[in-house]
């Protein structure tokens, strides 16, 4: 289980002594985590030592990694993928090669596992392109004026409520996926249960929820977030079309203050994207995710990702 890679230098699963080491290194290294209550939630209720790596210098945490699973549903076939996440090196052990040999060691411990791919969003491309990875998840980003007609109120009687409390969601938000699945049945399925832990995840990262309701029956429901770059929207489901753009039309209300503009960024998903008018909002592709083979041929790999309808947004 222990690997030695050169005196002093050692790589191995953490112990129970590593996690304020292992938080301490996540908040320096990611400073959207810095404050507030998601690094002590993350580490209680998401993470697990037999999925992380940690490299030790000198007796002390030098750099960190770990791999969680993520199930994707690709050709309508559920398939578990390690997600490498919390890629993280010290300040002080920075630009020795000390994140690199981590990953590598990752990559045989991931491919002995037998699984195929292994998936991450990074930071910096350049960084895991020598690794394998190549982009095959993409975000669109849409410059919508505010003036267009589909972002004025549609027809019928939309009560759109933002719940403050996300989890408390949970149940609206599964009726509305299931009707979501029988429009689009690509995507795994979830219970209330699946969605409780992932409005609980929202809310860790600062994320906000907003349903659409008629006649108090939930039709539509976003997760999102407002950053600098504008509203990004995690998911988006949705059992009528008018209710999605109820949503929509909200969010560009309340994120433009100022400004005729709205900046939205969501999935480059043709199901998706087909509620927003390309022919008369400026936008453009941004890379989101990278994979990278394991145990699948690396042509194998690209194409079973990136030619499949794989929903991989909504699972972070």
């Amino acid at each position: 289980m222990t690997e030695k890679i050169a005196e002093k230098i050692v790589i191995r699963p953490p112990q129970q002594q590593d996690m304020p080491a292992m938080q301490s290194l996540w908040r320096s290294a990611f400073p959207e985590d810095r404050d507030g209550a998601f690094v002590p939630w993350y580490f209680t209720h998401r993470f697990r030592a037999d999925r992380a790596w940690l490299l030790l210098a000198e007796g002390r945490l030098a750099a960190m990694a770990y791999a969680p699973d993520v199930t994707m549903q690709i050709n309508g076939r559920k398939i578990a993928l390690p997600y490498v996440q919390g890629v993280a090196t010290a300040e002080e052990f920075r630009r020795r090669g000390y994140c690199r040999r981590l990953l590598s060691h990752m990559k045989r411990k991931l491919a002995e596992m037998g699984y195929p791919v292994w998936l991450l969003k990074p930071f910096k491309a350049e960084f895991y392109q020598p690794l394998g990875f190549r982009f095959f998840a993409y975000l669109r980003r849409y410059n919508l004026d505010f003036n267009e007609c589909f972002l004025q109120p549609p027809e019928g009687a939309f009560h759109l409520v933002h719940y403050l409390n996300p989890p408390a969601a949970a149940h609206d938000a599964a009726q509305i996926y299931a009707g979501w699945l029988r429009r689009f049945p690509v995507r795994a399925r979830r219970s209330e249960a699946d969605f409780r832990l992932l409005l609980t995840d929202h809310m860790a990262d600062r994320g906000m929820t907003l349903i659409a309701y008629r006649n108090k029956t939930p039709l539509a429901y976003a997760l999102y977030t407002t950053t600098a770059d504008g509203v990004f929207l995690r998911e988006l489901a949705y059992t009528s079309g008018r209710a999605g753009q109820a949503i929509l039309s909200r969010l560009a209300a309340d994120y433009r203050e100022d400004t005729p503009k709205c900046v939205a960024i969501m999935p480059d998903n043709p199901t998706l994207c087909r509620l927003l008018p390309e022919t008369n909002a400026g936008w453009q592709v941004l890379p989101f995710a990278m994979c990278a083979p394991l145990t699948a041929a690396g042509r194998e790999c690209y194409n079973l990702i990136m030619n499949s309808p794989a929903y991989f947004y909504e699972y972070f």
